[in-house]
């Protein structure tokens, strides 16, 4: 996804229709490679319009061990008006 990509997402997509917009460990990712917030700041940018909200779905299953494995999620934008 791109810029445009995403501005064009927000205005067509029907009220209630949902994107993934990551896959990972968004907060761990950005600290690694700083280009993993572009599209993530982008939607954030449409979240303080009051264009979409956002929430994550756990990928991975959590383990009670000494080495867990690192915790991956689907973020997800949700178009809200």
């Amino acid at each position: 996804m791109n810029k445009k990509n995403i501005e064009k997402w927000v205005d067509t997509a029907e009220v209630g229709a949902s994107v993934v917009y990551y896959t990972g460990n968004l907060a761990e990712d950005r600290c690694y490679d700083r280009n993993v917030g572009v599209i993530p700041n982008l939607f954030a940018g449409q979240a303080e319009k009051g264009k979409v909200d956002f929430f994550q779905k756990r990928k991975t299953v959590m383990q009670k061990s000494a080495t867990p494995k690192r915790p991956v999620f689907d973020y997800i934008a949700r178009k809200i008006k």
